[in-house]
């Protein structure tokens, strides 16, 4: 008595062999994109909830006078630059992280966090921007 299995007995049970990693994948792209979701939700909302710290002023504006703010305040050739700066410093800092992590070392970011635990500033943008009540005006140069 064989034991061998036909041709198309094979080819039926790598049909579902097939069949469940293909159903395996769409379920690990559903847990994925749920996850990735989950990340993005939190960020919409605690962003949303900083500037509503920041601006309290902002939490009875309208939908559409809350866009305009935005618009007029942030997403200016100003705000554009600051942006730029900011995501450079990111990427540079991203950069120094893969390198420190690769080289099994503590990451910068803990370093700072632990400088800053033992009294040490977080470094902050300093805004081209005058201070409020110091008289001056802000003219934004041309790029």
């Amino acid at each position: 008595m064989s034991t061998r299995r036909t041709t198309s007995e094979r080819i039926e049970a790598q049909r579902e062999r097939m069949e469940q990693m293909q159903n395996e994948m769409k379920e690990l792209m559903r847990k994925h994109n749920a996850e990735e979701r989950k990340k993005r939700n939190h960020r919409i909302s605690t962003r949303g909830a900083h500037i509503e710290k920041l601006l309290p002023d902002t939490i009875d504006l309208s939908d559409g006078r809350f866009f305009t703010f935005l618009e007029k305040t942030v997403a200016n050739d100003f705000g554009k630059k600051i942006l730029v700066t900011l995501k450079a410093e990111q990427d540079k800092e991203d950069a120094r992280n893969v390198i420190t992590q690769a080289d099994g070392g503590d990451t910068p970011a803990e370093a700072s966090t632990v400088a800053m635990a033992q009294g040490g500033n977080e470094p902050t943008l300093k805004s081209a921007a005058p201070k409020p009540g110091s008289g001056e005006t802000y003219t934004p140069k041309p790029a």
